[in-house]
């Protein structure tokens, strides 16, 4: 099963860097990372078209996980998965944790199981430091 991580910023730099970050940990061939940050003229923003993109020219049986940072990268992101078909919702999952700790936990666990809720999990809890 391919395992989509979409990066969505206001920034391509942002997402760029954390994307060359995760594919040197993470060496799984079912794990794709998209940097998906700023907009098509390189300006910063956000932009739904790309993923929708990405998810169009994906497998049929491929999930994506989607990671924003701020405001209009989550509408934009929202966005998109209302302009994807029903049957490709379903297997697109918004994900509410940080940006960066998110991503790279969600990407590491799956590359290890192919269990969504799994992953979403490990993603949402990432952001704990456990400091006192």
């Amino acid at each position: 099963m391919q395992k989509n991580i979409l990066l969505m910023s206001h920034s391509k730099q942002i997402t760029n860097g954390l994307k060359e970050m995760i594919d040197q940990m993470n060496q799984s061939a079912e794990v794709s990372v998209h940097s998906l940050g700023g907009t098509s003229d390189g300006e910063l923003g956000s932009d739904p078209m790309p993923i929708i993109e990405v998810v169009n020219d994906a497998p049929e049986d491929a999930i994506f996980l989607v990671f924003a940072d701020l405001g209009s990268a989550v509408m934009s992101s929202d966005l998109a998965k209302d302009m994807l078909e029903e049957e490709q919702q379903k297997r697109y999952h918004l994900v509410d944790a940080p940006l960066v700790e998110g991503a790279f936990a969600a990407a590491i666990t799956a590359s290890i199981t192919d269990d969504v809720n799994q992953m979403i999990t490990e993603a949402k809890n990432s952001g704990k430091k456990g400091w006192d």
